[in-house]
């Protein structure tokens, strides 16, 4: 590995030899940089899915500075955004919270196929407070339903398709749009359908198999120039198997479905530049198995309606979001009887005595009975983005964002002798009224032609979940033993984030920098006896984590140099890009699954209709593991797309062929609570066309 790293650094070094050789300084088209210095940048899902390594949100958005995915097999990856992970991370649908249950645990993927979806949007800084309090910011996926406008006249048809080696799998879609003076509709589906893979080593990696279904349909309507709306329904389904230890084999069967309407309104009461209402019901369920077993049963019924406005006062423009949102929680987690929730019964028999054995036998409140009461939530958020520009360079951003919330346990559904008594905690299934406030401040500059930057600076305050609060039993698909904390205060940061981008010529660096300081942490921490012991839960003999909050320090650096060149007909992009993040405890010691050091050199070709492009990526071994963290090692990953496209009179068309892992290296991805029994798929090679008509 040391010889490949020799080999990365030298290459580095004499490309950017080669290209600062002549550096003449000229004028730049200051729009052309503008994504570049956005706290909110836009990419089209039909783009990103033909350079994705998978098919998950997080494989969608790997490539994007500061993000990878917590992988647990090509099912499951949900976005690690500047080493923040799971509720840090706010994932919308338009405005609305995305209803899953993918930030309570890793294990559960992301409630949405990313290819059914219009454009996803990356937000950070003040303008990720107008959906919420998320110290990494927020991913927002959007449908045609947000879409201001009705669709273009006429009709269109768009197919894709692809299959691929080595658990890549089948993917087939479709979209069908179509519109007549003031009225459209569009309809997608998109299946991918994959077997168990192989590791870098040629082992068939099990349960690693996946299936998923996902299609939506928007009528829209045109009242008049200023008013449309927009009906929709979506339903999802996903079936995927879970590679951890267990000997039977642990699958997660899930359907998700969504039902809402969309207003979009201009100049309302001429005040109100635009206005968009949507108004969402969505039923989110999910089971786990055991073999042939129903061990978990998750549900989660969400309510919800946002209002977006943008007006101006003066010079100031504002952005304001208001979201209410009712939600029901139901978990079951009973070897073989969760095939339906149930209420469970009472006897009249003393309440915590088995709970209360534990507590005196181990010190510990092991429980046997479902992990968690049903938890019935409702809250509101509110969100103002207020920006003035000082002059035409100059721009500064101010946000705030409040979150109210009402959290009601029901313990109906706790076994009698698994209840939390009065002696033990009298408040424990008490209602309670929690409340977040978080604010930003952030400035963007264009210095002059060649120099412009971003910068801001965030407090956030997220409310603890309830499943953070609660959880109190057994994980199936991660084999671990969680206790949740009802005390948990709410997780607090201060947060400085800088960008800037440096122009010279056809070369471009753009350096990224951040430092995040939390006076409450929140995370999950194996626990140990006064030996240093890794306790074991006495059920299932799996070793016990604790949900904590502790003072820590999240920080990193992200440098990428490009060197972009037009000859003739000829287009070449070179870019190197090295990425380092480091997460600190307060106390001493290290944060766990932080993302270890990386660096990529990426070549890309554009001749007319053929475009080229491959990758190196060096990922460093895991340096600064946490207190009983599996060490992970260095790994390469090449990559390489060859692309074709083509328009004629009524078809453009695109042929491509893709490959990941090339040189079949054994990876591990720190990230994963299941690095060791899900590692990285080894070679893959997809071939694919897409179509529009």
């Amino acid at each position: 590995m040391q010889t490949k790293n020799i080999i990365f650094y030298t290459t580095f070094f004499l490309c950017t030899n080669i290209f600062a050789a002549e550096i003449h300084l000229q004028a730049i088209d200051v729009n052309a940089e503008a994504e570049l210095l956005e706290d909110t940048i836009t990419k089209k899902s039909a783009s990103l899915a033909k350079e994705a390594k998978g098919e998950t949100l997080g494989d969608f958005l790997g490539d994007e500075q500061f993000i990878d995915s917590a992988s647990y097999g090509p099912a499951v990856g949900r976005p690690v955004v500047r080493g923040m992970d799971g509720y840090r991370v706010g994932i919308t649908n338009g405005n609305i919270d995305l209803n899953d249950l993918s930030a309570m645990s890793q294990d559960h993927a992301v409630g949405l196929v990313p290819r059914a979806s219009e454009k996803i949007e990356i937000i950070k800084g003040p303008a990720s407070l107008l959906y919420g309090n998320y110290s990494g910011g927020v991913v927002r996926v959007l449908g045609e339903e947000h879409e201001k406008k009705l669709l273009k006249q006429g009709y269109s048809l768009d197919t894709t398709s692809s299959y691929g080696t080595n658990g890549a799998g089948l993917v087939l879609g479709g979209t069908v749009n179509a519109s007549d003076y003031n009225v459209s509709i569009s309809a997608n589906t998109f299946y991918h359908d994959s077997s168990n893979y192989k590791d870098g080593n040629g082992n068939e990696v099990k349960d690693t198999d996946s299936y998923s279904l996902e299609s939506h349909v928007v009528l829209g309507y045109q009242f008049n120039a200023n008013n449309i709306l927009k009906l929709y329904i979506d339903e999802m389904e996903k079936n995927y198997g879970i590679p951890n230890s267990t000997l039977a084999a642990t699958t997660i069967e899930m359907t998700q479905e969504r039902y809402g309407l969309v207003w979009h309104n201009k100049n309302l009461f001429d005040v109100i530049r635009y206005m968009q209402t949507e108004i969402q019901s969505s039923d989110y369920l999910h089971s786990e198995l055991e073999g042939e077993r129903a061990d978990g049963l998750f549900s989660q019924k969400q309510f919800s309606v946002s209002t977006m406005l943008e007006f101006d006062i003066e010079e100031w423009m504002f952005k304001a979001n208001a979201e209410y949102q009712n939600s029901e929680l139901k978990v079951c987690h009973d070897h073989g009887k969760c095939t339906k929730f149930y209420d469970a019964a009472r006897t009249g028999i003393d309440d915590g005595v088995a709970l209360q054995q534990n507590i005196d036998r181990f010190g510990l409140p092991y429980a046997h009975g479902h992990p968690m009461p049903n938890i019935s939530e409702s809250s509101v958020k509110t969100g103002l983005l207020s920006s003035y520009f000082l002059d035409d360079d100059n721009e500064l951003k101010i946000a705030i964002n409040g979150e109210f919330r009402e959290i009601s346990p029901d313990s109906v559904n706790i076994p009698e002798v698994w209840l939390v008594t009065a002696s033990m905690n009298p408040t424990y299934y008490d209602t309670k009224d929690d409340f977040a406030l978080s604010s930003s401040l952030g400035i963007a500059s264009f210095v002059n032609n060649n120099f412009s930057f971003e910068g801001s600076l965030s407090y956030i305050e997220r409310l603890p979940s309830s499943t953070e609060l609660y959880w109190n039993g057994f994980h199936h698909a991660t084999d671990t033993y969680i206790f949740g904390d009802v005390n948990l205060d709410n997780e607090r940061s201060f947060n400085v984030d800088i960008d800037t981008v440096i122009k010279l010529d056809d070369f471009t660096t753009k350096i990224g920098t951040f430092y995040y300081y939390f006076l409450n942490y929140i995370y999950q921490d194996p626990l140990a006896d006064d030996n240093g012991n890794l306790l074991i839960d006495p059920f299932h003999q799996s070793d016990v984590w604790a949900i904590k909050g502790v003072g820590a320090s999240v920080y990193g650096l992200a440098i990428k140099e490009s060197y972009k060149k037009k000859l003739g007909a000829n287009i070449f992009d070179i870019s190197l890009d090295l990425q380092a993040i480091r997460g600190t405890l307060h106390s001493g010691g290290n944060l766990p699954r932080i993302p270890t050091l990386s660096s990529t050199l990426e070549l890309e070709h554009k001749y007319k209709s053929y475009t080229g492009n491959i990758s190196y990526k060096y990922v460093d071994e895991s340096r600064f593991d946490a207190k009983n963290e599996t060490q992970t090692p260095a790994y390469s990953w090449v990559s390489a797309l060859i692309s074709y496209e083509q328009k004629i009179r009524y078809l453009a068309y695109s042929i491509y062929l893709k490959g990941e892992n090339l040189t079949d290296e054994m990876a591990y991805n720190h990230l994963s609570f299941l690095k060791e029994t899900a590692p990285l798929p080894g070679r893959q090679v997809s071939v694919g066309l897409d179509l529009s008509f």
